[in-house]
């Protein structure tokens, strides 16, 4: 038998530091995955479009359907752990989906509007409310960006067909492990299609932490 002496709570350390391990109140070894203690901490984002929006065809800087834009003097990276995009009206012509970023730290500031819909994913935060939830990283609607940005992933494509004639579809989504995709102060992230989108049919979604720099 070992007997594993722990700790209950979590642990501020320095690197190479020894400590014990976590354990709960009872007695349980604490595993998490890095997600969750972003989430628990309070640091961890999700936003969502309310209704449905026309996304521009090809890669622009005008009013793409959901920006995160991280501005410069923020003094958090942002972490993206999760991009989704939903068609809801069939595409007038077949569309790739694109994660994009722009990547141009120096550049003019992103502008457009802030949701209200976007939570900390630690729901019911004390002395959080809509429109402030703590976060730095700023998800913005119908954004005008500095640039046209450039594609940096493939979501999944968006295609012609009835889609009424099947009765569930599935979202296009991506997820980036241990919040991979980096997005440092001045740069910016939006979903975009390679054509245009059905009228009022794209709605998409992400998932951010944020850690100090």
């Amino acid at each position: 038998m070992i007997l594993l002496h722990g700790q209950v709570g979590e642990q501020s350390l320095s690197n190479g530091t020894r400590a014990p391990v976590r354990i709960s109140k009872n007695a349980s070894l604490v595993l998490r995955d890095e997600l969750s203690e972003e989430i628990l901490k309070g640091r961890a984002f999700i936003v969502a479009n309310q209704v449905g929006v026309t996304s521009q065809a090809g890669l622009s800087g005008t009013t793409p359907v959901l920006t995160l834009y991280n501005p410069t003097g923020s003094g958090v990276r942002g972490k993206l752990w999760m991009a989704s995009a939903h068609l809801e009206v069939a595409s007038v012509a077949a569309a790739s989906v694109w994660l994009a970023a722009g990547t141009n730290t120096v550049a003019a500031a992103v502008t457009g509007t802030l949701t209200t819909a976007h939570r900390n994913l630690k729901l019911g935060s004390a002395g959080v409310v809509a429109g402030s939830q703590g976060n730095r990283v700023v998800p913005l609607l119908a954004a005008t960006l500095p640039a046209a940005p450039v594609a940096i992933d493939l979501i999944g494509v968006g295609l012609t067909g009835a889609i009424t004639t099947v009765p569930a579809l599935s979202s296009m989504s991506k997820f980036y492990p241990g919040g991979c995709i980096y997005i440092e102060e001045g740069c910016n992230i939006s979903i975009q299609t390679s054509t245009a989108s059905g009228a009022a049919g794209l709605l998409c979604s992400y998932i951010w932490s944020e850690e100090e720099k």
